[in-house]
């Protein structure tokens, strides 16, 4: 038996959603492996030669291995967060599902600022786009939040307010590695390990986030 068609034509079914998310984060998770190069060996070297040759070529890859390790983990935290929202979103319209199509644009150009910046991280240009990048993740997953809760498309035991407040620290810790990025691009690096902080310490404070 087909299923039910529903009542209202613009509704999306909550499975498309999530099916298309899971699929985006899956991928930009995946390809942010691929900056990290094997080295490449000249032939004819000694053994001790390309041991040495390799070595070197994978301290040069300890900046871009960092944003790997840390882009990677803040992605999943998106995804978490992310998840945790639509555990309780009900129904989804289609004005929501665009919101979410644009989250995942914005989710989807990381592997380019992780690049970006894992390639350029001495210079402000380099560190900037990867800050906005996050800062646009969080203001459009703010933007889903806001929508969810005005057109009352959650249950009523949501906690959106936390979720919005977890967005907006996050929002906020790229947006410090953004002014850093222009007085000390090396030490902007080191910003988003806020997060590691400041996350779990709202936990403790606040139980039942």
């Amino acid at each position: 038996m087909p299923p039910q068609a529903p009542d209202d034509p613009y509704t999306i079914p909550l499975g498309r959603l999530h099916g298309l998310s899971d699929g985006v984060f899956a991928i930009v998770m995946t390809l942010l492996v691929l900056e990290l190069g094997v080295p490449e060996v000249a032939r004819g070297l000694s053994q001790a030669a390309q041991t040495a040759v390799i070595n070197q070529a994978l301290i040069d890859l300890l900046g871009k291995i960092f944003i790997y390790v840390l882009t990677f983990l803040v992605t999943g935290l998106s995804w978490l967060s992310h998840s945790r929202l639509y555990v309780y979103v009900s129904r989804a319209d289609q004005r929501l599902g665009f919101l979410n199509v644009v989250y995942l644009m914005t989710v989807s150009l990381l592997p380019f600022s992780a690049a970006l910046i894992g390639s350029h991280g001495n210079t402000p240009g380099g560190v900037w786009p990867y800050a906005l990048n996050q800062m646009l993740i969080s203001a459009s997953y703010v933007l889903m939040l806001r929508y969810v809760r005005f057109h009352a498309l959650a249950e009523a035991h949501a906690p959106l307010g936390m979720l919005s407040l977890r967005a907006w620290i996050n929002l906020g810790v790229f947006a410090v590695m953004g002014v850093l990025a222009f007085l000390s691009p090396s030490l902007a690096w080191f910003a988003p390990i806020l997060l590691t902080v400041i996350q779990p310490l709202l936990r403790r404070l606040l139980p039942h986030t």
